[in-house]
């Protein structure tokens, strides 16, 4: 009495199976689960298998029949009730086995779990909530830093104190924009960096205020989803890149092309060769590769990027070793910059879809 008022409280329902002579048990709180009304014996293997959901039937029967093998199982799945109800269960069982290692009894439990995975979803959705109102606060924040810069621009006239402002807003709208994406995207920790990338390029070409349409720029992406913690400073290290070619390599209205790429290693190639492995990265912790590159006037010969005064060099350069990356310059027509990614998180993932767009 008192087992069957905890099955009641806790809703969880238990079961045996004599597999010698096939007779089953149920519990009085299984049959409620389930929709019917208790009986003497519990019902036969087949039938149980007629109320599982159709989509969830071979999982459940699959990790039913391992146990025979001496698996035991622990899996949710969904079932239809006598009366037409879909409830969540969580069941587990396992099988006892004779001196001869043959399977001669089962038994285990079932749960109704509906409640709880409802309760757990809402609060998923509020998290959600939460999680999409701080990035919209942490981009409305970094927006009114771009302004504050802006506004303390008009303060100057000269030149190079202007274009540090500009450098410097360019740099906060990129990280603004990725908290944007997040906000506005279907993923709340990691965003599209495909997506990202080609309107990331987009503002900074509008941001120089180009009026010369013979540059052009061509992407070539796969769609991979990044974390915060890897896709912030590849996106500030793409913001300084493609700002040196814009800044630097078509002097006087000069035809040419601004070209990004971000592959899977494996599929990535130079000059249609494939890409060859430099400055002690390693083929066992290399995983995709960033490529920014352009066909105009390249790096004069003698700097060395790694060393320079540059403030966007060195960015570049702890932002590269910060995502536990490796950078290579490479000037055989024009100007490219290679990043080896060297370590993506957990929670990253690539979806195997390019895109090459020419804008």
């Amino acid at each position: 009495m008192r087992l069957s008022e905890a099955q009641k409280i806790a809703h969880i329902g238990s079961w045996d199976w004599n597999l010698v002579t096939g007779e089953v048990y149920w519990s009085d709180e299984l049959y409620r689960i389930f929709g019917l009304a208790p009986r003497k014996f519990g019902l036969p293997y087949n039938e149980i298998l007629d109320y599982i959901h159709p989509e969830d039937r071979k999982y459940a029967d699959t990790a039913i029949k391992r146990s025979l093998n001496g698996e035991p199982y622990e899996i949710d799945y969904r079932i239809i009730t006598a009366d037409g109800a879909e409830l969540i269960v969580h069941a587990q069982g396992g099988a006892v086995f004779d001196e001869n290692n043959n399977p001669v009894f089962m038994s285990g439990t079932i749960q109704d779990i509906t409640e709880r995975k409802r309760a757990e979803k809402e609060l998923e959705k509020i998290q959600e909530t939460h999680i999409k109102e701080i990035h919209h606060r942490i981009k409305n924040n970094l927006q009114v830093i771009s302004s504050l810069l802006s506004l303390q621009a008009e303060r100057f006239s000269d030149e190079k104190v202007l274009e540090a402002f500009r450098e410097s807003q360019n740099r906060v709208a990129s990280m603004a924009l990725i908290h944007e994406e997040l906000y506005t995207g279907n993923k709340i920790t990691t965003l599209d960096f495909a997506d990202y990338l080609q309107k990331l390029a987009v503002d900074l070409f509008s941001s120089y205020n180009l009026r010369n349409d013979n540059i052009k720029l061509k992407l070539d992406l796969e769609q991979i989803y990044l974390g915060m913690d890897t896709a912030i400073p590849l996106g500030i290290i793409v913001n300084e890149l493609v700002s040196n070619s814009l800044k630097h390599a078509f002097p006087d209205r000069r035809e040419g092309e601004i070209s990004i790429a971000l592959k899977r290693a494996e599929k990535f190639t130079v000059n249609g060769k494939c890409f060859k492995l430099e400055n002690g990265c390693t083929e066992e912790n290399f995983n995709y590769v960033l490529a920014v590159s352009d066909n105009g006037i390249s790096i004069p010969e003698g700097t060395d990027f790694r060393t320079a005064d540059s403030l966007g060099f060195q960015l570049i350069n702890i932002l590269v070793e910060q995502i536990d990356g490796c950078i290579e310059l490479r000037k055989d027509k024009g100007t490219e910059f290679i990043v080896s990614i060297c370590k993506i998180e957990k929670n990253e993932q690539v979806t195997l879809i390019n895109a090459v767009t020419v804008i």
